[in-house]
């Protein structure tokens, strides 16, 4: 009876991923006739919806030891849908379109909660919410709008897969001391502007937003951003981030993560400096011989700097990763370098040098030139 329904729900899965995928553009649809508006001016009206996207779409040319390769890619399709109709309380959908090892398109949820605004809970703890559905994780949303290139790949701990950026679960997130003034958050970055820093906690089903739960146990993570020196110099930022939990299979292998980052942000140029060591994954796939953990440790460096008069930006970004067990894969490098021309708001233009580098081998595993539009309205 077990195996009949196995093959059942394997002759079935190829038509309820069709359907999920015409119910997700559907609801896509529908969200985008609900509302006229397509901009985000800081109110909110209770009886609009307010949508944006995020495109990355690519023309990459590369080579790997096995030939060349070239292609036009989507990376990541988003479309996202707002809807505030309390002061305290807002909702969010997020749908998430890219392209499978296979080339073909699938659409996702990447977010789906509602978040709830608590104000200050005196003068050090302030603009305090809480995000509760598929939401957000609490270490990524904070790097990438430090990094605000995503649009080139996944930052340093995803894209060496220790994990994403949301999960099921629920974030409780908020500022240390009041909100920074307008200069810095005009000038420099209007994103997590607590004086003094600022925090997010949670608890996650530990799979990611594109896993099913494999097993009972739950993750918790949190991170800590302090800027040391609060208004005098608002442009560091101290941070630390901690994982606990288990990886994504019934065996279920320890994980931890530990990462601490030094960020400078400036009108002129951005630099940060990133260590993460721990043990384990989410998928849970980074286990010994004897099924315990394999550790990790790894360091990363991002640069950008900018050249507002002309409108572009030059960045650059070294990572170096190792997974610390017998026959497992090897130590890489990583080398990024890219010029970006933006224009009308958030929307960029990227050409970008990537190489791979295992160091058991003499030549880049893997080198790749890439031309990115990232196109992002309102």
């Amino acid at each position: 009876m077990t195996l009949q329904r196995r093959d059942l729900r394997e002759e079935m899965a190829p038509q309820m991923k069709s359907k999920r995928l015409v119910s997700l553009t559907l609801a896509a649809a529908a969200l985008a006739f609900a509302s006229p508006a397509f901009a985000d001016d800081g109110e909110h009206d209770p009886d609009e919806v307010k949508l944006s996207t995020l495109w990355y779409l690519h023309s990459i040319y590369g080579s790997r030891p096995e030939g060349n390769y070239s292609a036009f890619r989507v990376g990541r399709g988003y479309l996202t849908a707002k809807l505030q109709p309390e002061d305290y309380f807002a909702a969010r959908i997020t749908l998430d379109a890219h392209q499978n090892d296979e080339g073909d398109m699938a659409v996702r949820l990447k977010y789906l909660y509602g978040q709830f605004f608590f104000g200050d809970l005196g003068s050090i703890v302030t603009d305090t919410n809480l995000e509760y559905g598929l939401v957000h994780t609490p270490w990524l949303d904070y790097e990438e709008h430090i990094n605000h290139y995503r649009m080139q790949g996944t930052m340093f701990v995803e894209r060496n897969n220790l994990f994403n950026s949301a999960d099921f679960g629920l974030t409780l997130g908020g500022l240390f001391g009041k909100k920074l003034d307008d200069e810095y958050t005009k000038k420099v970055s209007k994103y997590y502007p607590g004086t003094f820093g600022s925090f997010a906690v949670g608890v996650y089903n530990g799979g990611g937003y594109h896993a099913e739960e494999a097993n009972e146990n739950k993750t918790v993570e949190g991170r800590v951003s302090v800027r040391p020196l609060g208004p005098i110099l608002p442009n560091l930022q101290l941070s630390y981030f901690g994982l606990y939990g288990k990886g994504n299979t019934e065996e279920a292998p320890d994980w931890q993560v530990h990462a601490g980052m030094a960020s400078f942000e400036h009108e002129y140029f951005v630099l940060s400096a990133t260590y993460s060591a721990g043990k384990g994954n989410q998928k849970g796939d980074q286990v010994a011989a004897d099924g315990e953990a394999s550790r990790f440790a790894g360091y990363s460096g991002f640069a950008e700097v900018k050249f507002p008069w002309i409108d572009s930006s030059l960045i650059g970004r070294y990572d170096r990763f190792d997974w610390d067990t017998d026959g497992g894969p090897a130590p890489t490098q990583r080398f990024v370098w890219g010029a970006a021309y933006h224009f009308y708001g958030h929307n960029a233009i990227l050409v970008d040098w990537d190489w791979l580098i295992d160091e058991d081998q003499s030549e880049p595993v893997e080198k790749t030139v890439k031309a990115t539009l990232q196109v992002s309205l309102p």
